[in-house]
């Protein structure tokens, strides 16, 4: 019995139809990954280069920042400018994995350093006392004046009461290649909402 040929060019529409739809298809599959892909490259790169969120743990920064408020880590801040004194900043320290120490910059490379009753003096001079960290009760290693080496920041927490830093000898100097980047904004909670402020 012969075939029409009418049946035989509908069957090959139907077969096209179908390999179109397959193909496009796979084209949507294939976009979409490209696109997932593609966001998580870029956030990636934005948490590693650029922005990241970090949180404050302990009282070691308080009034200026509390235990638990969640802030944005500007990681490209030093790579144009340089570390000023007084930036609040992210720490690394080496064998800390993950975790960031948030501290002050009050000593940059060259600067001498001391505590003189209880009032912290950078080269020759007492900083201002509506600083909270302007007066030290545990002076540590600036009992006696300190000269700070190139790459070299000391770095102390705003309570200084209560806060570990580059006042104890197993603490000590901050090198450049540990600070990560500056704290500039506050996310959470809500009502603390909004950009850090340094006062210089």
């Amino acid at each position: 019995m012969k075939k029409r040929k009418g049946s035989v060019g509908f069957v090959l529409q139907k077969k096209d139809a179908a390999v179109k739809e397959e193909t496009h298809f796979i084209k949507r599959i294939l976009n979409t990954l490209l696109i997932v892909f593609a966001a998580v490259v870029l956030g990636f790169g934005v948490t590693q280069f650029v922005m990241q969120s970090v949180y404050m743990t302990g009282p070691s920064m308080q009034e200026t920042l509390k235990d638990g408020d969640e802030m944005l880590l500007n990681k490209f801040a030093y790579k144009l400018g340089r570390i000023k004194r007084f930036d609040i900043v992210a720490i690394k320290k080496i064998g800390s994995n993950d975790y960031y120490d948030i501290k002050r910059v009050v000593g940059i490379p060259g600067d001498t350093i001391s505590v003189v009753a209880g009032r912290l003096v950078i080269n020759g001079k007492q900083i201002s006392s509506n600083y909270s960290f302007s007066v030290i009760n545990s002076p540590g290693v600036l009992s006696e004046s300190m000269k700070l080496g190139e790459d070299e920041y000391f770095c102390i927490g705003d309570n200084t009461s209560n806060s570990e830093d580059s006042r104890f000898i197993n603490y000590g100097n901050v090198q450049k290649s540990e600070i990560k980047g500056k704290i500039s904004y506050i996310v959470f909670p809500k009502e603390r909402r909004g950009k850090v402020t340094y006062g210089y």
